[in-house]
């Protein structure tokens, strides 16, 4: 059986300001790097076998302090990077809503129906999430792996993984340095954790680092 660990990259000043990121090459903040040593710290027992990415930067550098402990290189899983959101990355939700009003409403009741030129759908989304699952899990039928991704690849991930339906992606959320646990079997997969952010809990009495320096 592999265990997967899905981690959410450590948080940005874009998500400080509550900024869509899309594919933008941001990387974490000082509090991001906090929050992923707390996470690191956390796995650094786990006997991890391999560490994955996303291709952008802020996966990459929460990858490179989670596989430090375990000296691990990190490797690269074009399938798991972020939504391409072409002209929303950058805008906040006000600015998009007066944008793209109709688009925005579609994009926050009924994400899988969501189709404007240049955005990936989430159908697109879906299919490339599940070829990544299937590539992981083939490479490594057995043992512990980590891949640090984004918010949205883990909640499909996770509706992939339990059979549940794309209609139910906003009805879960995922937090910055948050820690999602699949057991993936031949026959069925078992959702261990989803959204631990205990470590972040346990370090500080509350779930954000330090302000930024």
């Amino acid at each position: 059986m592999t265990r997967l660990y899905l981690l959410r990259h450590g948080s940005t000043k874009s998500n400080r300001a509550g900024r869509y990121m899309g594919r933008s090459e941001e990387g974490l903040s000082g509090d991001g790097r906090w929050q992923v040593r707390q996470l690191a710290q956390r796995l650094a027992s786990s006997e991890l076998s391999a560490v994955y990415s996303s291709p952008l930067q802020r996966t990459k550098e929460t990858a490179q302090i989670i596989a430090q402990p375990h000296h691990l290189n990190i490797e690269i899983v074009p399938e798991f990077n972020e939504l391409n959101l072409s002209r929303w990355a950058g805008l906040t939700a006000t600015e998009i809503a007066a944008q793209d009003p109709e688009a925005w409403d579609i994009w926050c009741t009924n994400p899988r129906s969501l189709s404007i030129s240049g955005i990936e759908s989430f159908v697109e989304l879906q299919s490339r999430i599940q070829k990544g699952l299937e590539q992981i899990t083939t490479n490594h039928p057995r043992g512990n792996i980590a891949v640090a991704t984004h918010d949205g690849i883990i909640r499909i991930a996770v509706l992939l993984a339990l059979g549940i339906s794309l209609d139910n992606y906003r009805a879960i959320t995922v937090s910055n340095a948050g820690m999602t646990i699949l057991d993936i079997g031949s026959a069925r997969a078992y959702l261990r954790a989803y959204n631990d952010t205990g470590h972040l809990e346990d370090a500080l009495g509350e779930q954000k680092g330090p302000a930024d320096q």
